[in-house]
């Protein structure tokens, strides 16, 4: 009794301390590993975007074929172009039709043109910027997947753009300080065509140029010196393959222990706790299954950990309020009887007979710990039952024989009594 006691108030503290959210010396060996598909979710927008700016494309101007003919307005167009004359007149350049009449002056088409061209570009501009969105996503997407640059990242030789990519994106979240190991982009402001050459060095000074930008002293492994390089020529060493591969790894552990956490967490709050007090009254012990018992194994596990947890043998001092649970858990067993003959068992859910005999279970073990007290509870409760039966019998002489044959009326004890 004592090692079920200790192991079921070991149990509510862990559960206490996970709804608090406090798991040190927790292993969390009992929750199993979550599985996410954010990643796969996300990609799948993301592709679903690119559809609908595809979609949005086809129907603002459909998309270009090389091979379509020009249209039939355009070629009659370009046939009222050919049959204009142009003149000089006082007014300037002008067309003339066939017949003599000026149709419009020359340049007015041009400004036309170039209106059209304007409206054209801002429709590319649109298209532009959609297709920099698709870029952008496909980009993401592509983020997603790669966490790491070739295996000659660390290599001091010119870099190719992908490498420069994922190495700025290392420098963004470092803060270069002195004694620090980096790469310089040595004489950056002297290399023709911007050409860059990375070399490994140590950070010898950190401080501000006149404009209170950050410039630092390097100084190169080959013993080279460079002083005042701004921070867009300085980045980490970059990590190779081993290390990006064990950073990546316990950024996963990290994750993974996260979720696990929050699932504990959520479980704690949702699970039947452990530990429970003794209700007084059979009111009090319907609030307690209301409250945390979703089905009927649930209740019957609450009245096995009262008993567990506050039995007799564990203290002595526990005789009387165990002695008064005795006699609620009596009329227990009577109102889950009752509700047999009323309801019948009650599905799977409810199992009202199995109820019956976990009540059974645990009335036996606690008679077992206090024979005297379960005798004296069975004395006065079947007192009270004889007493009822005795009302009861004479209630029934007085009561009209039609009444009692429609079964309104009957001496019989409930089933739950029985």
């Amino acid at each position: 009794a004592k090692e079920e006691a200790e192991r079921l108030h070991q149990l509510e503290t862990k559960r206490l301390a996970r709804m608090n959210g406090d798991f040190e010396d927790d292993d969390l060996s009992d929750i199993s590993d979550v599985e996410n598909a954010d990643g796969k979710t996300k990609r799948k927008r993301r592709s679903s975007g690119k559809k609908d700016n595809h979609e949005k494309k086809k129907k603002r101007g459909g998309l270009s074929n090389p091979d379509e003919l020009d249209s039939d307005d355009e070629q009659v167009g370009k046939k009222d172009e050919a049959k204009h004359e142009v003149r000089f007149t006082a007014d300037g350049l002008v067309y003339v039709d066939k017949d003599g009449n000026v149709v419009g002056k020359v340049g007015d088409e041009t400004k036309n043109d170039d209106e059209l061209s304007s409206s054209e570009e801002e429709d590319s501009d649109d298209n532009s910027g959609e297709d920099e969105d698709d870029r952008s996503e496909i980009v993401d997407s592509e983020s997603d997947h790669d966490l790491g640059g070739s295996d000659d990242e660390a290599s001091a030789a010119d870099s190719n753009e992908k490498e420069s990519e994922n190495e700025f994106e290392d420098k963004v979240a470092v803060e270069f300080t002195k004694g620090m190991k980096v790469q310089g982009n040595y004489r950056a402001n002297e290399q023709y065509g911007g050409k860059e050459h990375w070399y490994n060095g140590d950070v010898t000074n950190v401080r501000k140029d006149s404009k209170g930008k950050k410039i630092y002293d390097i100084t190169y492994e080959d013993g080279d010196f460079e002083e005042g390089v701004i921070e867009e020529n300085v980045r980490p060493i970059p990590k190779s393959k081993e290390q990006k591969e064990k950073e990546r790894n316990e950024i996963t552990e990290a994750s993974m222990a996260k979720k696990k956490k929050e699932k504990a967490k959520e479980r704690a709050s949702e699970a039947i706790p452990f530990v429970f007090e003794v209700p007084t009254t059979l009111d009090a012990l319907h609030d307690m299954i209301a409250t945390h018992a979703t089905t009927g194994s649930d209740a019957s596990l609450i009245i096995q950990r009262i008993h567990a947890t506050n039995s007799v043998r564990l203290n002595h001092k526990n005789k009387e309020k165990m002695q008064n649970f005795y006699d609620v858990l009596l009329r227990r067993f009577v109102a889950v009887g009752d509700a047999i003959f009323t309801s019948g068992n009650g599905g799977p859910d409810l199992e009202r007979y199995k109820q019956l005999n976990a009540i059974t279970k645990t009335l036996y073990g606690m008679s077992q710990d206090s024979p005297e007290c379960a005798g004296a509870v069975w004395s006065r409760r079947l007192g009270i039952f004889q007493k009822a039966l005795a009302k009861r019998s004479r209630d029934v002489e007085v009561t009209p024989l039609g009444d009692a044959c429609e079964g309104e009326f009957s001496a019989w004890p409930s089933t739950g009594t029985l």
